[in-house]
C-alpha cells in the first residue's frame, strides 16, 4: 500500500497514537492535517476515492508529496 493518512486533530497525543498505527502498515504514513475544524476538507475526497475504488475495483489512495 502506498498511501498517506491525512489526520486533522486538536489533540497531538491522539495524533501520535494514530501515527504509530499507520507506520505499522507498509507503505502508509500519517500526515498531520491541522486542526480538527479542517476535517470536512479531508473527508470530501475520501468519498470520491471510495466511489472510484468500487467502480474500478481498485485501491486508489492519496499521496502527499514534498513533505
Amino acid at each position: 500500500m502506498d498511501t498517506d493518512v491525512l489526520l486533522p486533530g486538536d489533540n497531538r497525543t491522539a495524533a501520535d497514537t494514530v501515527q504509530a498505527f499507520a507506520e505499522r502498515i507498509p507503505g502508509m504514513r500519517e500526515v498531520f492535517a491541522g486542526r480538527l475544524r479542517n476535517a470536512h476538507q479531508v473527508e470530501a475526497p475520501v468519498a470520491n476515492l471510495i466511489s472510484i475504488n468500487r467502480r474500478f475495483k481498485a485501491h486508489a489512495g492519496i499521496r502527499i508529496t514534498d513533505v
